[in-house]
């Protein structure tokens, strides 16, 4: 039987996360008009990535609380270790399906997939809690507004990684 590719093992991962029950769902907070990001393409083909209003060169930009990161990672422990290491989320397991596309994409898979037993069944701010801590596990950097679970803005910021953005 041949090897399975990162693809297709980050796939079963994540269609394989187990019943994950609910951290009490909290108000979800709306990012400054400062932080809104749009997407910028990048010179020569390189990939997107999120960048600030009126900033011309394409930049990383942080999109999601250290504290957001904190209760993602304590829902994780909680609802998805039973079955899942962190290491299932970071890295190439990660970028290799991931990379440059939305934090959108991510957020719709996840409510479409997990918990195995009830897809859709958690508050959708425990998803992009666990997406934070994703992220963080990925380098992807903390700031000061959290990450929504709004596909609007979930929408404008590309998947890129870290060390793949030329605006750091």
């Amino acid at each position: 039987m041949p090897p399975m590719s990162s693809r297709m093992s980050f796939v079963i991962l994540v269609l394989l996360i187990p019943g994950c029950a609910g951290t009490p769902e909290a108000p979800p907070a709306s990012p400054s008009p400062e932080s809104a990001a749009v997407e910028t393409p990048a010179p020569d083909g390189a990939p997107l990535a999120a960048a600030p209003p009126g900033d011309a060169s394409p930049a990383l930009v942080a999109f999601y609380t250290e504290e957001q990161a904190r209760r993602g990672q304590r829902a994780f422990r909680q609802v998805c270790s039973d079955c899942h290491y962190t290491s299932e989320f970071k890295g190439p397991v990660f970028t290799d399906v991931w990379a440059r596309r939305t934090a959108r994409d991510l957020y719709r898979e996840l409510r479409r997939t997990m918990p195995d037993d009830n897809p859709g069944g958690l508050p959708r701010q425990t998803y992009v809690d666990v997406m934070a801590y994703i992220l963080e596990l990925n380098g992807y950097p903390a700031g000061s507004d959290e990450l929504p679970p709004d596909d609007q803005v979930l929408g404008s910021f590309r998947l890129t990684p870290p060390e793949e953005d030329p605006g750091r």
